[in-house]
C-alpha cells in the first residue's frame, strides 16, 4: 500500500508540473483555431453569456468552476502574479483559481456568444494572469472568425468579388501571424492587426460576408511555399508602393503598381465626413495653435521619437527611393513610384528634426505619406541668384527709392505680393500649413478601394490577389490554394 501511495504521489506531481507549464501560448489549439486579443494588460475583465451554454475550467486543475447559460456574468480578477479570482453573478467563488481561466461552449456545435467590453464573440474565451494584469483571449475557428473581419475591414457592400479577395487576403495574414507569433497570442483586434468586431461584426455584415468566407473555405496566399503577409490598406491613392519605401524590409511580393480602381471612392455615394471620396484624395490644414497642439499630442503618444524644435518655420520632403539591396539602407537617385515621402525634415527656431517613411504620417495624423505641404508664407522669390522659395518673410529686405535696403512692410506682420489676377497679403510667419495627400494607409499590398474597383469592372477575387501581390512579377512563385498547416 505503501509503494502505491508514493506512486500515485508522484503521478500527481508529474501532471502539476506540466499543467502550471500551459499559458496561452502554448496551449495546443487544433490547426484551424487562433488566439485573438481582446484586450491585454487590464485590471479586470467582465463578461456575460448572451447565447449558448459554457463552462467555466481552470486549465491548472481542471476544476469547472461553474456552469453558463444566458444572462450569466463572470467577473475575473488577477491576485498576486499567479493566481485569479472569480465572480459568477455577483457571488465570489470560494477558491483561487490558477493563473489561466477558459470559458469554453458545453456544445460547440451550438451558437455559443459571450460579450465582453460591450461586444459579442463567438465560442471560447481564455483569461490569463500575466504579471498581475489580465489578457483575455478569444480561441475562435479561423473562418469563424473572418466573419467578424472581413465586412469590419472592406465593408460588406463590396462586390462580392472584393469581399472573396478580403477573406483570402485576411486568412493568409492572420495565419501568419499565427505560424510567426510575435505575442503570447496570434492576432490583436484593432488596425495594428486586421479588425475584428466578433459576432456583433458578423450579423451586421449579412449572409453576402460569411458566402465570400465559405466559398473561399481553407484559401490561402503563399510564396514560394510560405503564407505571405498579406498586408493591405483602404485606398492607395491611384498607386501602390514597394515595402523598403515604406518599411525598410524588401518583400519581393509588395511591390509597386498602379491602382486605377481606388478612383472608384470617387464614384460612390459620399457619407457623413466625406467618406470615402476622402480615402482618396483628403487635405488637412493645421493653424498655428493647432499645429501646437497636434505637436504636444504626437509628443504625448510618442515619447521615445519626440519633436522639439521650437516653432516650425519650414519643412522639407524628399521622395527617393530606398535601395534595398544596401546595409544599412541607402536611398537612390530616383522617386518612388508613387511618390510618397520617405523622409520629412522639419526646420524650427530650435533646430531640425527628421522623419522617415511611414512614421512620417504620425506626427501630424496624416491619412497617408502620399502628399504635398504648403505654408501660408511661401512666396517665390526671383533675384540676381536665380529662383528661391522661402516659407518665412521675416528676414527679407527691399530695396527702396532711396536705394536703402529696408524690412519689407516694416514692422508688420505681413506684406503683399503681385500676383497675376491679384494682389496677396502674406504673413511673415505661418499662420497655416496646409497638407494635400491621397490615400488612406500605408499604401503596401492589396488596396481596398482598388479591389473594389477592379470586381465591378469584371476582375475575380484571384485576379484581384494575383495583381497586387506581385502584379507583372508574378512568375509562379505566388500561388493560392489551401492551407495545410505549417508551410516551410
Amino acid at each position: 500500500m505503501k509503494a502505491i501511495s508514493k506512486m500515485i504521489v508522484f503521478i500527481i506531481s508529474i501532471n502539476l508540473t506540466f499543467a502550471i507549464q500551459i499559458n496561452a501560448a502554448s496551449l495546443p489549439i487544433t490547426l484551424d483555431e487562433l488566439r485573438v486579443a481582446l484586450n491585454t494588460s487590464i485590471n479586470s475583465a467582465e463578461f456575460l453569456i448572451t447565447d449558448g451554454n459554457y463552462e467555466m475550467v481552470d486549465l491548472l486543475t481542471q476544476l469547472n468552476l461553474g456552469d453558463s447559460t444566458q444572462d450569466t456574468s463572470w467577473l475575473i480578477t488577477p491576485v498576486g502574479k499567479t493566481s485569479l479570482q472569480t465572480s459568477r453573478n455577483g457571488q465570489s467563488v470560494s477558491k483561487l483559481s490558477g493563473h489561466l481561466l477558459m470559458l469554453r461552449p458545453k456544445n460547440p456545435s451550438e451558437l455559443n456568444v459571450f460579450k465582453f467590453q460591450g461586444k459579442r464573440y463567438r465560442d471560447s474565451l481564455l483569461i490569463e494572469n500575466v504579471n498581475g494584469k489580465l489578457n483575455v483571449i478569444n480561441l475562435i475557428s479561423v473562418e469563424k472568425y473572418l466573419y467578424g473581419v472581413v465586412g469590419a475591414e472592406i465593408g460588406a457592400n463590396a462586390p462580392d468579388e472584393a469581399l472573396k479577395a478580403q477573406a483570402v487576403a485576411s486568412r493568409s495574414y492572420a495565419l501568419y501571424y499565427k505560424e510567426n507569433p510575435q505575442m503570447g497570442y496570434d492576432v490583436g483586434i484593432s488596425t495594428r492587426w486586421q479588425v475584428y468586431g466578433g459576432y456583433d461584426s458578423e450579423v451586421q455584415s449579412g449572409q453576402r460576408v460569411i458566402n465570400a468566407v465559405d466559398s473561399t473555405k481553407g484559401q490561402v496566399i503563399t510564396y514560394e511555399g510560405s503564407l505571405i503577409q498579406a498586408f493591405f490598406h483602404a485606398n492607395s491613392g491611384g498607386f501602390t508602393e514597394n515595402s523598403e519605401n515604406v518599411w525598410w524590409a524588401f518583400i519581393p511580393y509588395i511591390r509597386a503598381v498602379p491602382s486605377p480602381g481606388d478612383l472608384y471612392a470617387l464614384n460612390y455615394p459620399v457619407q457623413e465626413g466625406g467618406w470615402p471620396a476622402n480615402t482618396y484624395q483628403w487635405t488637412k490644414t493645421f493653424s498655428s495653435s493647432e499645429l501646437e497642439k497636434q505637436i504636444i499630442a504626437y509628443n504625448k503618444d510618442y515619447p521615445e521619437n519626440p519633436l522639439q524644435v521650437g516653432n516650425i518655420i519650414d519643412m522639407r520632403i524628399s521622395r527617393l527611393c530606398v535601395d534595398p539591396n544596401t546595409s544599412p539602407r541607402q536611398y537612390m537617385q530616383n522617386e518612388t513610384l508613387s511618390s510618397r515621402v520617405t523622409e520629412l525634415e522639419i526646420v524650427g527656431t530650435q533646430g531640425t528634426k527628421t522623419f522617415f517613411r511611414d512614421g512620417i504620417r504620425s506626427v501630424f495624423d496624416l491619412r497617408s505619406s502620399l502628399f504635398d505641404v504648403f505654408f501660408d508664407s511661401t512666396v517665390e522669390i526671383i533675384s540676381a541668384a536665380g529662383l528661391k522659395i522661402t516659407n518665412s518673410g521675416e528676414g527679407l529686405l527691399a530695396v527702396g527709392l532711396n536705394g536703402l535696403s529696408e524690412k519689407i512692410n516694416g514692422n508688420s506682420s505681413s506684406y503683399y505680393v503681385q500676383e497675376v489676377d491679384e494682389i496677396r497679403a502674406v504673413p511673415k510667419k505661418l499662420s497655416t500649413i496646409t497638407f494635400n495627400g491621397k490615400g488612406y494607409g500605408h499604401g503596401l499590398g492589396m488596396s481596398q478601394w482598388g479591389a473594389r474597383g477592379l470586381a465591378v469592372q469584371g476582375y475575380n477575387y484571384l485576379q484581384i490577389l494575383k495583381y497586387y501581390y506581385n502584379n507583372n512579377n508574378y512568375d509562379g512563385k505566388l500561388t493560392i490554394g489551401m492551407y495545410t498547416g505549417q508551410l516551410k
